[in-house]
C-alpha cells in the first residue's frame, strides 16, 4: 500500500513538473496537497493561458499564475498560484478549486517573513475551504483575524478573494 502510494506520488510529481517549474521543496507541497485532496486520482496540472488584462484587474494578487486540474477522464478543478505582500515581503500559496468553483483548499507554500507566519496554520486556513465567488471572504466578518499577522491575515484574505472573482470571471468567458 505504501509503495503504490510512493509511485503515484512520483508519477503525479513527473506529470506536474512538466507543467509548472516549481522549486523541489514547493512542488512537494503542491504534490502532496493533490494526493490529498485526490486519493484514486492521478492529477495533472495543465497551464491555462489568461489575458495579463484580467489578471491586472485583481491587484492584491501578483505573480499569478493558473492550472487546470485534470484526469485522464475529466476536470477536476483548478489551482491558483499567486504572492501577497505581507508586512514586508510576499508570501506564496495556491488555492484549489473543485468544478462548481467552490475552493477545496489553501495552501502557503512560502512565507519568507519572520512575522505573520501564523497564517500559515492549517486551523486558519479551513475558514476557506467552501467559499466561492468571492463570496463571504471579509477579514473579521467572514474570516477570524490571527494574532501576530495582523498584515498578512488581512492580505491572504484579500488575494483568495481576489483569486475566487478571477476563476469565476475565467469560467465564464470559457463558456
Amino acid at each position: 500500500m505504501r509503495k503504490t502510494a510512493i509511485l503515484i506520488c512520483l508519477l503525479i510529481s513527473s506529470l506536474l513538473l512538466n507543467a509548472a517549474d516549481f522549486p523541489k521543496s514547493i512542488q512537494k507541497k503542491i504534490d502532496k496537497t493533490l494526493v490529498k485532496l485526490f486519493p484514486k486520482n492521478v492529477v495533472e496540472l495543465r497551464d491555462m493561458e489568461v489575458s495579463d488584462t484580467l489578471i491586472s484587474s485583481y491587484t492584491s494578487v501578483k505573480n499569478v499564475k493558473v492550472s487546470l486540474l485534470k484526469t485522464s477522464e475529466s476536470e477536476l478543478g483548478y489551482a491558483c498560484f499567486a504572492s501577497s505582500k505581507g508586512k514586508n515581503d510576499y508570501f506564496d500559496y495556491m488555492v484549489i478549486f473543485d468544478t462548481d468553483l467552490l475552493i477545496m483548499k489553501v495552501v502557503v507554500l512560502v512565507y519568507r517573513s519572520t512575522y505573520g507566519g501564523e497564517i500559515m496554520s492549517r486551523s486558519w486556513l479551513k475558514q476557506f475551504i467552501g467559499k466561492s465567488r468571492g463570496k463571504s471572504l471579509q477579514i473579521d466578518k467572514d474570516i477570524d483575524s490571527i494574532s501576530g499577522a495582523t498584515l498578512s491575515a488581512p492580505s491572504i484574505t484579500l488575494g483568495v478573494k481576489d483569486l475566487s472573482l478571477l476563476i469565476a470571471a475565467i469560467n465564464k468567458q470559457e463558456k
